[in-house]
Parts: structure tokens; C-alpha cells; sequence
């Protein structure tokens, strides 16, 4: 279970907590500091836990997609990737193949990275945003706006991205 009910968890263990600011009443709970922790940081910040930007289960799926669509694909080195990220998960390993196999590596990149920012931009990546989130708009929302004073600033000689 990737997100804590903070407040349930603590009636339910008599933990105490600080809220923090915007408190929703929900955490991650991969960046929840551990006892015993060493880790070090800026104890005014949720909690002194590094931030890891990027992980070694990113590097597998990545690895397993790239696998999967190179021009001659290889399948089973792709399951090996993916398989590897499951097995830490503690999941059944799959013998999947063709576009099951890659729909499996979306959804375990899915399931892997919640919480963590990738959802959006492997969407957008991978064409599938128009049918998976509300509003968005195909040949606009894969750009963010560049915001106006930026264009400004280089002498208005930058183009506003469509759309916008």
C-alpha cells in the first residue's frame, strides 16, 4: 500500500505526528522516515529522508520498455526487467508477451512510481494522455505554457508553444 491514512494509522497505533503544511490527512508512505533511520537532511522539510531522483525500479522498467520497442524487440530481456522490479515487489513473475507484456510495463511503472511525478509525462510520452485524463488536449497539453515573462525576457523572440 503505497499512501497512509495518517490519521487513522495513528489512532489505530497511538503514533503521534506534526501535521505539516497543507495537510491533506494522506502521506507517501515511501518517504515515511523509518526508526532508526541515518538518513540526514533538512529536518525543517517533511521529513531529513534524501530525495532519490531517480531509482533503481526506474532504470528496469525503462530499461524493459526500451526493450520491448527497439526495432528488433526483445522480449525476454524485457520480462527480465520487469520481472526484476517484481520480484522486490514481491510479485508473481510474468510470462507475458507482445502488447500484454507492454501494457504490463505501463501499469507496474504505474503501480512502481506513485506518488513520485512520472504518471503525467509517461502519458504524454507514450500517447495514451488524451484517454486517461480528463480535458487533456492532444497537440496542446504535451507543452506546458511558457510563461510571459520569460518570452519577454528573451527579447520576444521566443514562440508561445500552441495552444497557448
Amino acid at each position: 500500500m503505497a499512501i497512509l491514512d495518517i490519521e487513522a494509522w495513528a489512532e489505530e497505533t497511538g503514533a503521534t505526528y506534526a501535521e505539516g503544511y497543507e495537510h491533506t490527512g494522506y502521506y507517501n508512505r515511501k518517504y515515511i522516515a523509518r526508526k532508526g533511520d541515518l538518513n540526514t537532511g533538512d529536518a525543517n522539510l517533511t521529513n531529513p529522508n534524501n530525495y532519490r531522483a531517480i531509482r533503481l525500479a526506474d532504470v528496469l522498467l525503462m530499461a524493459a520498455e526500451a526493450n520491448f520497442k527497439k526495432s528488433a524487440p526483445d522480449e525476454e530481456k524485457a520480462r527480465t526487467y520487469l520481472n526484476m522490479v517484481r520480484e522486490r515487489a514481491g510479485l508473481d513473475e510474468v510470462s507475458l508477451s507482445g502488447n500484454a507484456l507492454l501494457e504490463q510495463i505501463y501499469e507496474d511503472r504505474r503501480l512502481e512510481l506513485v506518488g513520485e511525478g512520472h504518471r503525467f509525462f509517461d502519458l504524454v510520452r507514450t500517447g495514451r494522455a488524451a484517454e486517461a485524463i480528463d480535458g487533456f488536449q492532444t497537440g496542446k497539453h504535451e507543452l506546458f505554457p511558457i510563461p510571459e515573462i520569460e518570452i519577454e525576457l528573451a527579447g520576444n523572440n521566443w514562440q508561445q508553444n500552441p495552444g497557448y
